[in-house]
């Protein structure tokens, strides 16, 4: 945020609804020579305020940790599994709407789409969540055939391996003959 002699300096004036002692604060700098993202800038003061004796760690942990439920888990991009152990879990629907409202009219509007609407709802998130779980368990399988075909491969790989050791031991044995 500009200084206030900034503003002066470039002839403007200060709009109304600008706090003019937020404008007229010191900016502090960054040492000299150091580059800065925003991020960086934000994850810094955000440390700095965490050692502090009146930070709520608490309130802060259990944020946190309400905030990790919503988080979408990715897992490993090439692995088959956890994939599929990803979409099992996110195959679940919530069919109950919240009706939650701050005012009256408004949360009982909510409950009466919701009976309406309702049956609609649960019907449709079953089948769904149904489709999910059906998916999940196809991948899993697939997962477990791709591990079952990688093992066998593996195998079949270290066997071929050997045989072409020894052909070419004897090949070399062969030549070596005068």
């Amino acid at each position: 945020m500009p200084l206030l002699s900034d503003w002066k300096r470039l002839g403007l004036t200060v709009p109304a609804f600008f706090d003019v002692r937020a404008l007229s604060s010191e900016v502090v700098e960054p040492p000299v020579g150091a580059t800065f993202t925003v991020a960086e800038e934000v994850q810094a003061e955000a440390e700095r305020l965490a050692v502090e004796p009146g930070f709520p760690a608490a309130y802060l942990a259990r944020v946190r940790t309400a905030a990790a439920r919503f988080a979408v888990t990715e897992g490993v991009r090439d692995d088959v599994r956890s994939a599929a152990l990803l979409l099992e879990q996110q195959a679940v629907i919530e069919v109950e709407v919240p009706v939650a409202s701050r005012t009256l009219p408004q949360r009982l509007v909510k409950q009466v789409v919701r009976k309406l609407v309702g049956w609609y709802v649960r019907f449709l998130g079953h089948q769904v969540g149904i489709l999910g779980q059906a998916t999940a368990r196809f991948a899993l399988v697939v997962a477990e055939r791709l591990d079952r075909i990688e093992a066998t491969q593996s195998a079949e790989r270290e066997a071929m391996a050997a045989e072409i050791a020894a052909l070419k031991a004897r090949v070399a044995e062969i030549e070596d003959r005068p």
